[in-house]
């Protein structure tokens, strides 16, 4: 089956469909125009006006038709911009697991000794 979105813009006229699967999950974001979007395995339709944006499910068939002229722009997320923050909540983990060790030994540095 062929990727649906191989390209960066996706120009459909009115009343035409386009399908196939995405490889990953992209954003489509409605630059001008209605579109109708279905994805196999969910039962419900999408209705996007210009300004909506959709993430697509990799994998699944997915069904785009234009109301009228309408133009569907693919955003895919910028890996680097992905990593950075893992990064960053990896970094604030790892802050936050310190400040409870240095907490926890220094409680333990001062108690009283039972036995004592």
């Amino acid at each position: 089956m062929r990727g649906l979105f191989t390209n960066r813009t996706l120009s459909l006229p009115a009343g035409q469909a386009v399908s196939g699967t995405a490889a990953h999950a992209d954003t489509l974001r409605i630059q001008r125009g209605r579109v109708w979007i279905t994805v196999e395995g969910i039962s419900h339709d999408y209705f996007l006006h210009a300004g909506d944006s959709f993430t697509a499910v990799p994998g699944r068939l997915t069904v785009l038709e234009a109301d009228g002229d309408a133009s569907v722009e693919l955003r895919r997320p910028e890996a680097g911009r992905i990593l950075k923050g893992i990064g960053q909540q990896l970094a604030a983990f790892l802050q936050g697991m310190s400040r409870r060790a240095v907490v926890q030994t220094s409680l333990k540095r001062h108690r009283t000794c039972d036995a004592c």
